[in-house]
């Protein structure tokens, strides 16, 4: 190894610590700006560089460097969004964080041609502004944030791993395959986009049908049921109710199980769960009350109405225990233990 290149591995382990330092700062606001700004995000990393990575970088491009202020990805971070779209959101963001050392920053997905597929990132060259606050020691030194979704990330760390560099390191045929599939991750990414988009759209239809009163043309699913929970003024009176009687704070969870059992009571639109609602809410209050005297908790689900209101249903509906419990099975998913609670709700419903 050359002096020069001892001397910025010199450097390197002088600064190290001060470089994880930065990691931290980077890190912590990345996540912080990025839940503000409302942009779903797979992931952020970050890594400080390695020494024996540093000292391959200088075997092979030492030339480059005179001193280890020339390297800029020392500290090196990543945003992996999950979509394609919400890359340039994030850029954008970036922007407006960090100061921004342009020559060195690349967006590689603008390097590649028309009728090439291939390893699409953006990729900035960043320092801490001086008007931060943290000292000339950290604004000082420049790190890289690498920007990709999850599918070019995909794409990135299985080239990398097969050791797929260029177009020029393996044969022809492969370099065609891996242009195949990457033109393929790269329709995926669209299509994911437009799915989201497609979910968007019909979650806000949804909503204004519910605004409406057209309940009993919106058949249930795990959008609709959420809607309902969520905005209903009669459901959400008889959730905070039932959150009164137990004495607990609820606990937001997924509807999503409760729809195969609301399936099993016949119930397949969001207006059968209203009718459920006024047919059988004091039924459900009383059992919530019996249940909650025997039982202290300091969270309950936000899927309370719905659990109290099925047993209600099966109780002021003639079911008998047999199909009691086969409604108990489906969410226990253990025959011995849904057969003692049906027997308990049995029993509960004379007491």
């Amino acid at each position: 190894m050359s002096l020069k290149n001892k001397a910025i591995i010199s450097e390197y382990l002088e600064q190290r610590d001060t470089f994880a330092k930065l990691g931290d700062i980077v890190s912590s606001t990345l996540k912080k700006e990025l839940k503000n700004a409302d942009i779903d995000i797979f992931a952020v990393e970050h890594r400080v560089k390695e020494e024996q990575s540093l000292e391959g970088k200088l075997e092979l491009k030492g030339e480059k460097y005179k001193t280890l202020a020339d390297i800029t990805d020392i500290l090196g971070a990543r945003i992996i969004c999950f979509f394609s779209d919400d890359v340039d959101k994030t850029a954008s963001l970036i922007e407006q964080l960090f100061d921004i050392d342009w020559e060195n920053s690349v967006d590689k997905r603008s390097q590649l041609t028309p009728d090439a597929f291939g390893y699409l990132s953006l990729h900035y060259i960043c320092s801490l502004p001086n008007e931060s606050g943290y000292g000339e020691e950290l604004t000082s030194k420049k790190f890289e944030i690498q920007i990709r979704s999850t599918l070019q990330h995909t794409w990135a760390a299985i080239s990398h791993d097969l050791g797929y560099k260029s177009e020029y390191g393996v044969p022809k045929r492969i370099t065609r395959e891996m242009s195949r599939v990457a033109g393929l991750l790269e329709i995926a990414d669209d299509q994911f986009i437009n799915i989201r988009d497609d979910l968007t759209k019909y979650s806000e239809e949804v909503k204004l049908m519910l605004e409406q009163g057209e309940l009993g043309s919106v058949l249930i699913d795990l959008v609709t049921l959420t809607q309902y929970l969520d905005t209903d003024r009669q459901m959400k009176d008889f959730t905070a109710e039932l959150v009164h009687i137990s004495g607990a704070k609820p606990k937001k969870i997924s509807p999503e199980s409760y729809i195969e059992q609301l399936n099993f009571l016949g119930k397949k639109t969001i207006g059968d769960i209203e009718i459920m609602l006024l047919e059988n809410k004091e039924k459900a209050l009383k059992l919530a009350k019996r249940t909650f005297e025997s039982n202290e908790l300091s969270r309950i689900s936000s899927n309370v109405p719905l659990f109290f209101l099925c047993r209600a249903e099966l109780l002021d509906n003639g079911y008998s225990l047999d199909d009691i419990t086969k409604f108990m099975n489906i969410s226990t998913k253990n025959l011995h233990r849904a057969q003692r609670q049906a027997e308990q709700l049995v029993t509960m419903n004379f007491i």
